[in-house]
C-alpha cells in the first residue's frame, strides 16, 4: 500500500503549516482563558475564606456575649448575698461584739436561701419569715428573739430585724 506523497505539495504544506499555527494559537488560547479562569477562582476562594473567617469570629464574639448575658441574668435571678440590720440595737445598749454574734446567728439560719431562685425565695418568704422569728438566738448566756420588720428579696436579701430579750 502507498501513501501519496502529499506532504510535497505547497498547498498542502499551507494546510499542514495552518493546522499546526491553529494547534499552537488555540493551545495558547485555552492557557490564557484557562489561567484567567483559574486566578478568577483562586481570588473567588480567598475572599470567600477570609468572609467564613470573619464570620466564624464574629459568631464566636456572639456565642461568648450571649453566655455573659445569660450568666448576668442568671446572676440576677438568684440571690447573691445575705444582709441582715437591727433597728433597736441602741434602745437595748447591745456592743459591738453582741451585734456582731447576733448577725452571724441569723445569716447561718437565712443563708441557706444564697444561691436560691429568687422567684421560689419569693414564694417561701412566710416560711422563711417564720424561721427567723421562731428561733431563739443565745449570745454570752442571753438569750435574744428577733421580729422581721422588713423583707427585701432581690440580688442581696435584705432583712431588717428588731431585737428583744427572752424572759427566762
Amino acid at each position: 500500500m502507498h501513501i501519496p506523497p502529499y506532504y510535497k505539495r505547497p498547498s498542502w504544506q499551507a494546510f499542514f503549516i495552518g493546522i499546526l499555527v491553529g494547534v499552537v494559537i488555540g493551545y495558547l488560547f485555552f492557557l490564557y482563558v484557562y489561567g484567567e479562569h483559574t486566578e478568577r477562582w483562586i481570588e473567588e476562594n480567598l475572599t470567600l475564606r477570609q468572609e467564613i473567617k470573619e464570620l466564624e469570629q464574629d459568631v464566636e464574639l456572639l456565642r461568648q456575649d450571649k453566655d455573659d448575658i445569660n450568666m448576668e441574668r442568671e446572676r440576677r435571678l438568684t440571690i447573691q448575698d445575705v444582709e441582715v440590720e437591727f433597728t433597736n440595737i441602741e434602745d437595748l445598749n447591745l456592743d459591738r461584739f453582741t451585734v456582731i454574734r447576733l448577725t452571724d446567728l441569723v445569716e447561718d439560719e437565712v443563708g441557706t436561701v444564697a444561691g436560691r431562685n429568687i422567684e421560689s425565695v419569693s414564694d417561701q418568704r412566710e416560711l422563711l419569715i417564720r424561721t427567723i422569728e421562731n428561733k431563739t438566738f443565745r449570745v454570752n448566756d442571753i438569750q435574744y428573739q428577733v421580729k422581721v420588720d422588713q423583707l427585701i428579696i432581690g440580688p442581696t436579701l435584705t432583712v431588717t430585724l428588731e431585737i428583744s430579750l427572752q424572759g427566762s
